[in-house]
């Protein structure tokens, strides 16, 4: 048995810096011990020794833990959580090269094409992170306007809080603007989530549905395209790349986005998140 308390919230953070969510337990155990054999940190976590050590190397390959002895024995120690800082910049600076040099290579890409290469008009996803890429293929965009119906809640439980403070940082950078409706039951709290702020400096507008309507599934519009979402009992979402859809769609939302009411935010709640994108 794990004799420490883990916050499930670890594995997504530890994720994007390649880190297995069992390489992240066994790192966050470590830090009450300082340094600490293989052996002793099995019997600490409860994990099989073997796994420990093949962990233990994957870590220290990974720059989250040193390799030392002591008293002729090899120990294991944690790097300080504040260098973990130092490892997300390299990591960021490392996929801003990487974006950069994709880049330039766009122009050859397109040149591989077939001219008979047609984009689909409908894209199927399924599982978390098959929803995950719905949501970002709006990322893809620029200065547009959209418009969301959206089960806000539900979301957040198939997606993670996580998922939706990225997401909204870079639609912010990307300057996407967004007017969502939700449905009454699903307001959020926004001292929990102040992400979804809404505002001028949010890029949103948020409005509350009109009593006794519920959704379930959330849909939003950007551009030509109109992206679906189920909740997780579901699991699945789609893209449909249609300007017919896209119009009727909105005009359907307008009716309900003029019977809406504006959401009410204290401005205490979210003034961190604000702060923090500067």
């Amino acid at each position: 048995m794990l004799l420490y308390c883990y916050n499930n919230m670890y594995d997504e953070l530890f994720q994007s810096l390649s880190v297995s969510s069992d390489e992240s337990k066994l790192y966050i155990a470590m830090l009450s011990s300082g340094s600490i054999t293989a052996g002793d940190l099995a019997k600490q976590t409860g994990f099989p020794r073997p796994s420990v050590y093949t962990i233990l190397k994957r870590l220290v390959i990974k720059g989250l833990v040193l390799e030392s002895r002591k008293d002729g024995k090899k120990i294991f120690v944690p790097i300080h959580p504040d260098q973990i800082v130092d490892l997300f910049e390299a990591k960021k600076k490392e996929l801003e090269h990487s974006e950069k040099e994709f880049k330039s290579s766009l122009p050859d890409l397109r040149s591989l094409l077939s001219g008979s290469y047609i984009s689909p008009k409908l894209e199927i996803f399924e599982s978390r992170e098959g929803l995950e890429r719905v949501l970002r293929d709006m990322l893809l965009y620029r200065d547009i306007t959209t418009e969301a119906v959206w089960p806000i809640q539900t979301m957040i439980d198939t997606l993670s809080p996580g998922f939706f403070d990225r997401h909204n940082r870079e639609r912010i950078q990307r300057n996407i603007f967004t007017r969502a409706i939700w449905p009454e039951n699903q307001v959020v709290n926004f001292k929990k989530h102040p992400y979804l702020g809404s505002g001028k400096d949010f890029k949103r507008e948020i409005r509350i549905a009109p009593e006794n309507m519920d959704f379930s599934m959330g849909y939003w519009i950007y551009g030509n395209k109109v992206a679906f979402l189920s909740s997780r009992k579901e699991s699945f979402g789609f893209i449909i790349e249609s300007a017919e859809l896209a119009k009727t769609l909105r005009s359907q939302f307008e009716i309900i986005w003029n019977q809406s009411e504006k959401v009410s935010i204290k401005e205490s709640d979210v003034q961190d998140f604000l702060h923090s994108l500067s």
